[in-house]
């Protein structure tokens, strides 16, 4: 695996983290989350664009998937994020 790939992965791995923790993708307004957030915008563009390899857009519609079911179950719950 070339340095690129691997950056990619760990850029996954950390939005994943992050979602997986707080439910929901980082907020704009916070300077420490800012770059997952840019990470996530990146990809999501060269993903619309046709840029990105099938796995990758495997992995990045499932973060999008686990950040929606996320959002449903806490909406339901009756709480406010």
């Amino acid at each position: 695996m070339n340095t690129r790939e691997q950056n990619w992965l760990n850029g996954y791995e950390a939005l994943k983290h992050y979602i997986e923790e707080h439910k929901q993708l980082p907020d704009k307004k916070k300077v420490e989350n800012r770059g997952l957030l840019n990470w996530w915008k990146y990809n999501k563009k060269r993903m619309k664009q046709g840029a990105l390899d099938a796995e990758k857009v495997r992995l990045l519609t499932e973060l999008s998937n686990m950040r929606d079911i996320k959002q449903q179950n806490v909406q339901q719950q009756g709480c406010l994020f």
